[in-house]
């Protein structure tokens, strides 16, 4: 009987571990004003405040159009659209985990925009505007950033698209490698993204407490699946590029605490389509923009004028 109480035990002290864990990494969370200087104390994005600032100031003075997509789940999910002029193809961008298309794209925005790309900057389900009760590290995203493409083609015509993610959002757009997708959706730029969600999660839940997932990584998805539709070990993105036909670039700082700059390695390794890779030393985790300017739009106008369209 003491060693039924035993398991019986054991097995609560996993379950409730796992619950603890799914909904710690996945359940939405109030998000902090990241325009306030305070907000971004302590976190990669200290040092460049001024730039998030000047970034929301170019976003202002832009037309932005707020639109609006219904997921394959039901959720209300919306993005801004920024047209260009004249435009040779468009950018769609898929934010981090519990971040947002400024925080993570602002600096980047008047190149694209130069270049005379319209931009579609996407709140994550379950960020922002959009709706959603879980964060699933970027495997229902990937199905959503499939209803933008389509909502695209329909609402603003069939240009050249370019798939672009940061952090989770660049896993969320390498998820996508290996599916059918329309003709016009040309390449993927997806910097400092995670391999997998079992991969991050272990890696984040052993850095915190300081010993393995294990057990507790199973019960953290079985509560995945049931509450949220959705299991850790449903997407690895080097799966996904070993059958990718889209052309990838692969960004990534080696000074990256928080996603290690090796699964970035490993996508590339795996990859078995076109693919170039630009490691930022010493950068750490979304932040090789801002570490490199030069270096960095070197290669993503390169990578636009071969794939998207020479005319850029």
């Amino acid at each position: 009987m003491w060693l039924l109480w035993s398991a019986f035990a054991v097995l609560v002290l996993i379950l409730a571990v796992g619950f603890y864990t799914f909904d710690t990494a996945c359940r939405r969370k109030a998000e902090p004003e990241w325009l306030n200087e305070q907000a971004l104390q302590n976190t990669a994005y200290e040092k460049y405040a001024k730039h998030i600032q000047t970034a929301d100031h170019w976003l202002h003075t832009h037309p932005v159009v707020d639109v609006w997509m219904e997921s394959q789940d039901s959720l209300k999910l919306h993005a801004h659209w920024i047209p260009a002029d004249d435009p040779k193809g468009t950018v769609i961008l898929a934010h981090g985990y519990r971040s947002t298309k400024l925080l993570d794209f602002g600096m980047i925005l008047e190149l694209y925009h130069n270049l005379n790309l319209n931009l579609l900057l996407i709140d994550q389900r379950s960020h922002a505007r959009s709706e959603g009760k879980y964060i699933t590290f970027g495997v229902l995203e990937s199905r959503d950033v499939q209803g933008w493409v389509k909502f695209h083609n329909e609402k603003f015509g069939c240009h050249p698209i370019l798939l672009s993610g940061l952090s989770m959002g660049a896993s969320t757009v390498l998820y996508l490698a290996d599916r059918e997708l329309p003709g016009n959706v040309k390449g993927i730029i997806a910097d400092c993204g995670f391999t997998s969600p079992k991969e991050i999660i272990a890696k984040v839940f052993k850095d915190t407490v300081h010993f393995g997932a294990g057990p507790f990584l199973w019960a953290a998805d079985l509560f995945a699946r049931v509450l949220a539709g959705f299991s850790f070990y449903e997407r690895d993105s080097r799966k996904s590029l070993k059958k990718s036909r889209l052309p990838v670039l692969l960004v990534h700082g080696t000074g990256d605490k928080f996603v290690p700059c090796k699964m970035t390695e490993q996508a590339y390794d795996a990859c078995t389509s076109d693919k170039q890779m630009f490691l930022v030393g010493d950068a750490g985790h979304g932040v090789s923009y801002l570490a490199n300017t030069t270096q960095y739009r070197k290669y993503v106008i390169d990578f636009l004028r071969k794939y998207i369209n020479e005319g850029i």
